[in-house]
């Protein structure tokens, strides 16, 4: 991986995030550098980009630019024809409009239709907490919290959430198993977890912290 970051808090903390990542799935940087720049580079992106990515060889350019200042520009403008991931160009995420299978369309369409907008992945969070919710009040015929949570949390909750499989919760932190799809700006191009990437309960906490690696104990 060739790794360029912005300068920002945010840029700073996703970065943290991405190098995590890279060591748990045994991935190199060839080579990081840190954009602090104030070029404008909507003229001049094609002549100093491929310079600033110069280096010998790498699988990806992985671009960390969370305020938009310069990760748009890094797609084709590479100094080899490398993909572009992490901010800008194929990217991961909760959610995107792009989502159409599963029946994701008739989501995104009454959302649409509604907000006269897009639906956004904080959107997508919070439509799934209110749908576990219901979901499990309905299953329960109950409202009562001490009832509910406890089902959420549980082996015996699943929730249908246009992601291509039933997703669950995670019972020593209450953080949502799911997929996480991979896209651009056009169309979803593949959703992880991918084959190959083994569990010995349930492949999607392949993704992200495991309760192994994991410090937060909420419930």
């Amino acid at each position: 991986m060739f790794l360029v970051s912005g300068i920002t808090d945010a840029d700073a903390k996703f970065l943290t995030a991405t190098k995590s990542s890279l060591t748990k799935f045994n991935q190199k940087i060839i080579k990081e550098k840190v954009w602090n720049f104030d070029t404008d580079l909507r003229r001049t992106a094609s002549a100093e980009l491929p310079l600033f990515t110069q280096a010998s060889d790498y699988d990806a350019v992985w671009v960390i630019d969370e305020s938009n200042l310069f990760g748009q520009h890094l797609p084709y403008n590479t100094w080899l024809p490398r993909p572009v991931i992490g901010t800008h160009g194929l990217r991961a995420d909760g959610w995107s409009y792009v989502i159409e299978q599963w029946g994701a369309v008739q989501l995104q369409n009454r959302f649409t239709k509604k907000f006269d907008r897009p639906m956004t992945t904080k959107d997508f969070a919070a439509w799934v907490a209110v749908r576990s919710v219901n979901e499990a009040v309905t299953v329960l015929n109950s409202g009562d919290v001490a009832t509910v949570l406890p089902f959420i949390m549980s082996d015996k909750f699943q929730l249908a959430a246009y992601k291509g499989r039933k997703l669950t919760y995670r019972p020593w932190n209450g953080q949502l198993r799911q997929t996480v799809p991979l896209f651009d700006a056009q169309a979803l191009v593949a959703s992880a977890p991918f084959d190959g990437f083994l569990h010995p309960r349930n492949e999607l906490d392949s993704l992200g912290v495991d309760e192994a690696q994991s410090e937060c104990r909420q419930f």
